[in-house]
């Protein structure tokens, strides 16, 4: 178990945003965490980077957990390089490294420790192999590349990047730390077609746990087995990815229907049981039913909102940067001509 949420109720004000959610997320597992805008996702991320505390229930994390939340305003070091601020995930190893290279100079000289600095020198090699320090460069190049820094802006100041380079930036140095697991907020913002596709392969093999918020559902297929909705207040979860979910929420839901309105049926009659046998021959019998009734778990019904109806949208795949081609379109209304166009094409954004 990396962390775990059990019957956890979080307000704002007068607004219960969750009422009683449970959710354990154990080492490896990739989540979809998915759920109308204000249902609680992201402050269900606080609780558990303890950015907030649980007004009731309990929030448990691993002892020694390494969180990695993904901010959506990140900030760098005051000076650093593109380049800098992603080896910056390599604290330890570059402190390591630098001592190295102290030693190396000492051993140079002959000192007459000598025999005291071979060893500490066979303990941070040993250490740094360890935790691959031959090969954190290349890894940091790879992921710079795949989330679309190439080489020639690698010495680009930090301070200078927009918003959407930062938040890059901060998505490529979050990943090169490999914490115990990601807390990923809309990773695919700021992200052109090629990145988001690259992000999915590096996710499908990544070892570590992961739980991401998004709304790109092409982006939930491919990097999720498993989804968590949250709704009404409550965490529940589906085994798959974002597709399974679709499928088999919607077969709880029309289950949860015939739940409901069996039970409606039966409170009905039940009552109309009640009322004409309360004062009558089996007055015994309708208390009973009564006392039936108060203690009856009802079925919650499905809201509106909740439910598909009787449509659907057609899967399709990626359509690559361009997202809508218009020929010989004309705008306006009868009489009156507003604008025509032979050609047009709108392309997606990096």
């Amino acid at each position: 178990m990396l962390f775990r949420l059990t019957d956890v109720h979080k307000s704002y004000a007068a607004q219960e945003v969750l009422r009683g959610a449970s959710l354990q997320v154990n080492p490896g597992e990739h989540v979809g965490l998915v759920g109308r805008n204000g249902a609680g996702k992201t402050t269900l991320f606080r609780l558990v980077n303890g950015e907030e505390s649980a007004d009731r229930g309990d929030v448990v994390r691993a002892r020694g957990l390494r969180l990695g939340l993904l901010e959506q305003h990140v900030d760098f070091e005051p000076g650093t390089t593109v380049h800098e601020a992603a080896l910056a995930a390599f604290g330890e190893l570059q402190a390591i490294e630098h001592e190295m290279h102290q030693l190396e100079h000492r051993m140079a000289e002959a000192p007459d420790d000598l025999d005291a600095v071979l060893e500490r020198y066979s303990e941070l090699q040993h250490e740094f192999e360890r935790q691959g320090g031959f090969e954190y460069a290349a890894r940091a190049e790879a992921i710079l590349q795949g989330l679309g820094f190439e080489r020639d802006a690698w010495a680009t100041p930090t301070e200078i990047l927009s918003g959407g380079q930062k938040n890059r930036l901060g998505l490529a140095r979050l990943l090169l730390a490999e914490p115990d697991v990601l807390l990923l907020d809309e990773p695919t913002n700021h992200l052109d077609v090629s990145a988001v596709e690259w992000l999915e392969e590096f996710l499908s093999s990544y070892k570590s746990a992961y739980v991401i918020i998004s709304h790109d559902r092409y982006f939930l297929d491919r990097a999720c087995t498993r989804i968590v909705e949250i709704e009404n207040g409550r965490a529940v979860s589906y085994n798959g990815n974002y597709s399974d979910f679709l499928v088999e929420r919607e077969e709880r839901r029309e289950a949860q229907m015939r739940a409901y309105e069996n039970q409606r049926q039966l409170i009905a009659k039940t009552e109309e049981f009640i009322r004409r046998n309360l004062a009558g021959q089996k007055t015994k019998q309708a208390k009973s039913r009564r006392k039936m009734l108060e203690k009856l778990e009802r079925v919650d019904a499905v809201r509106p909102d909740q439910s598909s109806g009787n449509f659907q949208l057609q899967k399709v795949e990626r359509a690559g940067t361009h997202v809508l081609t218009v020929k010989e379109a004309a705008i306006g209304y009868p009489g009156l001509l507003l604008e025509t166009s032979r050609s047009s094409c709108a392309a997606a954004k990096p």
